[in-house]
């Protein structure tokens, strides 16, 4: 059952985000505030969660250790600081919260200034770490890992740069000097890093990227300018889906350069396919100069790619408006075959030299948010404060083209306070930083750079309210909004009203628990049961809601147990013109038979024969003379003295010599079956001790060596035992043979001439 809460005394629908401008509606400062915290130096949003990094902030003697803070929005815009997070191995100088990033229950913090890997030793000054917290059930964010490069070194800065997608976490290193396979040292070209959580909820570096066209190290003319001018590839990083840009805004080179650009900037496209991420496109501004900075913030959302050029000169059409240091911010956007093109370049309406317009930058649907730390006139283009800063907000028009919607100012702007350093956008949220400011939430007390961060909403009302008391059975859900309940608790919905105002609805629920039972129950394999309108044949615990016609259902629990399916294989083999009877049925035709045989107090068995017929056997006999041979090949044999009903003894072979007169037989077996050959007759003896066809076999009897004589021709003789067994073969001619069978037995043997001779000798071995 369902229940649909209506609240007919609202009027209940969706806000345009455009239906107002953003309003300042809440400064934000951290509850430890002190001296040179620089809160709001960095700040990233999801959904009703903000993380802010503080990496000025000191802890007892661990000065410049560093903070970020976890806020949450408790109301329509009522963001109380949750928690604050320090790493674990906190140390002096680490940098701890000098950029963050949360998506959902995860929050990332990196500290490059930190010196030890996840095990607290190997200490590498400033190589730089990464620190994961997760949000548990109870709202309290807890460490969860430390990660670090799996070919960290001094001076790295690993984790200058962050950023979270769902499971991977990107990580920037710009000052690393290695490609991805550890080698071609280049000074300070940058990487990053790609950390995935594995199954068992580790996060895992499963890859390192660098740019394809890393620069070379090369000095700025006329010696060290101040900076490092180094590609610093990683300085910035943004992660949507499958899609990775990464930002090196000190880049020198461009199509067609064989001399350097001077950090002109660029940025890299990479994406996932398959787990592994590819570099697919390098992007600069069309309007590319030297000291433009391009790549020094990246934002990306679906299909579009915000980069900045923070130092850029010119205004959209890239000729115009020189105006040193203005700024700039390049959008692009994937086309349908997945190529990146810059649609538009745009610049706020009030530029000015220095402004630095794309310091900071975001990106959320048709919203665009451009932080300009060094901007010096207020939103009216008045009241110069030096370097106080502002944020633009640009929107998407229906045509795809982006507009500057509004700008931002802090309330209690100062000089220096560099709003606009960080900035972030979700939803009608916009939050930006500025790590300067020095006075507290309600302008009392100043601190020193202490930092600030401000919120800007298109919402801004007190909410309405209404609190409801509800009592349901067990399954029945309650929908409030766009929200549905089914277990009982105490719910606050945010319901957005046309006029501006939202409502805040409070639901106390109480569900009744279900009237409950179990039962175990057996059925046969192949059976079914059923209970209520459900029915099941797998074993399983099953719960069935049983509908009451008063009153709440009822739950009932069955632990169904299948016995297993009782089912036989076997192989069956029958000879020829048999048959095979299983059950009711009887088979004689070779094949895979399937039987039920069916009981009456048990579960029926199922057996599968698979029957194979034997070929029938060949039952000829071929004779020459006394000499037997059975036609069937492979079998074994028995030779039968058919007059006398008797086996011949010893007459096991295929060929058997008959040394009588009379008629004899073979019974043959092969496969398992048996049969006999029709009696054939022998009318001759086997042998003839008194020929006179002047053969002669001496000495005979003999020890296995013997000769044999006579004239006129060539013969073959044959040696048989005295079980008729053939023993031995050889040609020979007229004259004298010596003939050595080879380790014969002591006994009785025969010795049969064929050709131009035909007799048969009796020789005696002892």
């Amino acid at each position: 059952m369902k229940k649909l809460i209506p609240f007919t005394c609202f009027c209940f629908i969706s806000i345009s985000a455009s239906a107002q401008p953003f309003q300042e509606l809440l400064k934000m400062v951290n509850s430890d505030r002190d001296t040179s915290d620089h809160f709001g130096y960095d700040v990233d949003s999801y959904d009703d969660y903000a993380i802010v990094g503080a990496y000025g902030n000191d802890f007892s003697t661990d000065e410049n250790a560093g903070a970020a803070y976890i806020y949450e929005r408790t109301g329509i815009n009522n963001w109380v600081e949750m928690q604050i997070l320090t790493n674990s191995d906190q140390d002096g100088y680490d940098r701890f919260g000098y950029a963050v990033a949360i998506y959902g229950d995860l929050a990332v913090v990196g500290a490059y200034g930190e010196d030890e890997d996840e095990t607290g030793s190997n200490t590498l000054s400033r190589a730089g770490s990464v620190y994961i917290f997760e949000r548990n059930a109870g709202g309290a964010w807890n460490e969860v890992q430390k990660i670090v490069a799996s070919d960290r070194d001094a001076d790295d800065e690993f984790g200058w740069a962050v950023d979270i997608y769902d499971s991977t976490i990107i990580v920037g290193a710009h000052q690393e000097q290695e490609d991805e396979f550890g080698l071609n040292t280049i000074h300070h070209a940058g990487s990053v890093y790609i950390f995935d959580r594995n199954a068992g909820g580790i996060w895992v570096e499963t890859q390192k990227i660098v740019a394809s066209e890393r620069a070379p190290d090369i000095v700025y003319p006329g010696g060290y300018s101040g900076e490092d001018l180094s590609d610093q590839f990683g300085g910035t990083v943004a992660i949507w889906n499958n899609w990775l840009v990464v930002g090196a805004h000190h880049h020198d080179y461009g199509p067609g350069l064989t001399a350097p650009m001077w950090s002109s900037g660029a940025a890299y496209i990479f994406e996932r396919s398959a787990g592994v991420w590819n570099e697919v496109e390098k992007i600069q501004n069309f309007d590319r100069d030297a000291w433009d900075r391009f790549g020094y913030d990246v934002a990306i959302d679906t299909n579009i790619i915000i980069v900045s050029s923070y130092s850029e000169d010119e205004l959209e059409d890239g000729i115009s408006g020189f105006v040193t240091n203005a700024g700039s911010a390049h959008i692009f956007e994937r086309n349908p075959g997945g190529a990146w093109n810059q649609v538009q370049k745009i610049v706020p309406l009030d530029r000015d030299a220095g402004d630095h317009f794309g310091y900071s930058l975001d990106i959320q649907d048709t919203f665009i948010v451009v932080g300009t730390h060094s901007d010096n006139h207020d939103e009216f283009d008045s009241d110069y404060l030096l370097d106080a800063g502002s944020a633009y907000i640009f929107k998407q028009n229906g045509a795809g083209i982006w507009a500057q919607y509004q700008k931002l100012d802090a309330s209690d702007r100062d000089s220096l306070d560099e709003h606009g350093v960080s900035c972030t956008i979700w939803g009608t949220t916009v939050m930006v930083g500025a790590y300067n400011q020095a006075f507290d939430a309600v302008g009392t007390d100043s601190t020193y750079l202490a930092g600030a961060v401000y919120e800007y909403n298109t919402d801004d009302c007190e909410p309405n309210s209404l609190d409801q008391v509800l009592t349901m059975c067990s399954g029945s859900t309650v929908t409030v909004g766009t929200s549905t309940y089914s277990t009982t608790g105490t719910y606050i919905d945010i319901l957005t009203n046309a006029g501006g105002c939202d409502s805040v609805v409070t639901t106390d629920l109480t569900i009744t628990p279900p009237v409950t039972s179990s039962q175990d129950e057996e059925i046969c394999f192949g059976a079914v049961f059923l209970i209520g309108t459900s029915s099941y044949s797998v074993s399983g615990t099953y719960e069935d809601t049983l509908t009451a016609f008063d009153g709440c259902d009822s739950v009932v629990t069955t632990n169904l147990t299948v016995l297993p399916e009782i089912a036989v294989e076997q192989d069956v083999s029958i000879c020829w013109g048999g048959s095979y009877t299983i059950g009711a049925s009887t088979y004689s035709v070779a094949g895979t038979y399937v039987d039920v045989l069916t009981s009456s107090d048990f579960c029926d068995s199922t057996v599968t024969t698979n029957l194979t017929v034997e070929l029938p056997l060949d039952l000829s006999v071929s004779q020459v003379d006394n000499y037997l041979t059975a036609n069937q090949a492979g079998a074994t044999y028995q030779w039968y003295d058919c007059d006398n009903d008797v086996i011949v003894s010893g007459a096991i072979g295929q060929s058997w010599w008959a040394f009588g007169i009379g008629n004899f037989a073979c019974i043959i077996t092969m496969n398992g079956c048996v049969d006999t050959t029709a009696c054939v007759n022998v009318s001759t003896f086997g042998f003839d001790e008194n020929s006179s066809d002047g053969i002669m076999v001496y000495p005979n009897p003999n020890g296995g060596k013997f000769n044999v004589s006579f004239s006129g021709g060539s013969t073959t003789i044959d040696l048989f035992d005295s079980y008729g067994k053939h023993i031995f073969s050889q040609q020979i001619t007229s004259g004298t043979t010596e003939i050595d069978p080879g380790n014969l037995a002591p006994g009785v043997y025969y010795l049969r001439f064929s050709g131009e001779v035909t007799e048969v000798r009796r020789v005696v071995v002892r």
